[in-house]
């Protein structure tokens, strides 16, 4: 089923719509939170979540990429679960260490959602990440949205830490110039 029809259905509140969704993007929201989560019991608490939320968005929202509406939705809420078990933990890891990394890039998810609209925000993220160089933009897409360590990037593209590290460090220093300009920051 496209995703043309599964929105069809969650907009005549038919609950098939949900069976179809888990259907097609079900491993990927998976995927998605266990990535930040680390935890199967909150991973499938999260995507179950994730799933009630787009069932009360659709309608009046009409997503044009419900694979990203979905994902978008899942890391969200899994952050969300994330910060709440670190509060009671005060634990850290990479979720921390990636956070910090962006920090100086782009403002907290609480001071962007008060006071800008996210997706004019995101729109410009995406435009900067196609003016990359397709090395840069994997590197940068595999950190920050596939939430993958430093390491496992280097061991899968073949490349040095030190070069993940540089790359990384060099595509910050863009997006913040380009955020800044832009009045971002």
């Amino acid at each position: 089923m496209d995703d043309e029809q599964i929105i069809q259905l969650y907009n005549l509140r038919i609950a098939q719509a949900l069976t179809e969704t888990t259907k097609k993007y079900g491993a990927v929201c998976y995927q998605t939170a266990n990535k930040i989560l680390n935890d199967t019991q909150d991973t499938e608490e999260c995507v179950n979540d994730a799933l009630m939320k787009v069932w009360n968005t659709i309608p009046p929202q009409h997503p044009e990429n419900l694979a990203a509406f979905l994902v978008t939705i899942t890391r969200n809420l899994a952050f969300n679960k994330w910060k709440h078990n670190e509060r009671i933990k005060r634990g850290g890891g990479q979720i921390t260490l990636m956070l910090d990394e962006l920090s100086d890039c782009v403002r907290g998810y609480d001071d962007v959602e008060k006071s800008v609209d996210v997706r004019v925000l995101v729109k410009s993220i995406e435009l900067f990440l196609d003016t990359l160089s397709y090395d840069a933009r994997t590197i940068f897409v595999q950190r920050y949205i596939a939430m993958r360590s430093i390491n496992e990037i280097a061991n899968e593209y073949e490349i040095s830490v030190s070069k993940v590290k540089m790359s990384l460090l060099r595509t910050r220093k863009q997006l913040r110039k380009k955020l800044k300009k832009e009045g971002w920051l």
